[in-house]
């Protein structure tokens, strides 16, 4: 698999942030689901936090993968040892990982000649929003890193945004499935991991008076 060099320099500039970040671990508990707001000081560290991250979030969504969520995290060691933000972090470095990398196959499927005008069309604005995708999720990480979550937020979503402008190109007017299909999935759940770890890690606003 093919990857880009930025995301390496990201990646281990972020191992740090995620060391350095406390981690609680007097209180390995169960999390509790039931609770509106859990409080991530009480979350297990290691494995045990993939999968208890994965299940709030696949609680939060009836869209979220919590098998892609525990395959995606686990696959990489350092998510092992990372606490609550830095799983964050791991989902997002993966997503630039994936979205490098998509840009490299668009590119591959524009130069093979494959492609109709419609679809060559439709991968000359995935192109575009794939490039944009990687700068905006630099963007996340480094608002992420800051602890400014609202901001991260919004440059996932714009992600997010245009990940699913590319997707339902493809299938305007046609019934044939997009060529990136896989790739914007990966992208969209991962995405989802962070913007679901954020929703936690902001603080709750008050209630607006009447």
């Amino acid at each position: 698999m093919l990857h880009s060099s930025h995301f390496f320099i990201c990646f281990f500039f972020c191992f740090f942030f995620i060391i350095l970040i406390p981690q609680h671990t007097s209180s390995p508990l169960p999390l509790p689901l039931s609770s509106r707001r859990p409080d991530p000081k009480h979350f297990p560290v290691g494995v045990d936090l993939v999968n208890t991250t994965c299940e709030l979030c696949k609680n939060a969504s009836a869209s979220f993968n919590y098998k892609f969520c525990v395959s995606s995290l686990q696959r990489l060691p350092i998510s092992h040892a990372a606490n609550f933000q830095g799983l964050a972090i791991v989902a997002m470095e993966l997503a630039v990982e994936n979205a490098s990398n998509t840009v490299l196959k668009i590119a591959n499927m524009m130069n093979s000649g494959t492609f109709d005008h419609h679809d060559m069309s439709c991968l000359e604005d995935c192109m575009e929003t794939y490039s944009h995708s990687v700068a905006s999720l630099l963007n996340a990480v480094g608002a992420f890193m800051a602890r400014q979550y609202g901001v991260a937020n919004t440059w996932l979503l714009q992600v997010t945004k245009g990940i699913r402008r590319c997707e339902q190109g493809f299938s305007r007017g046609r019934k044939e499935n997009s060529p990136l299909k896989k790739q914007n999935y990966n992208i969209l759940q991962l995405s989802d991991i962070a913007l679901c770890i954020i929703q936690f890690l902001e603080p709750p606003q008050p209630p607006r008076s009447s």
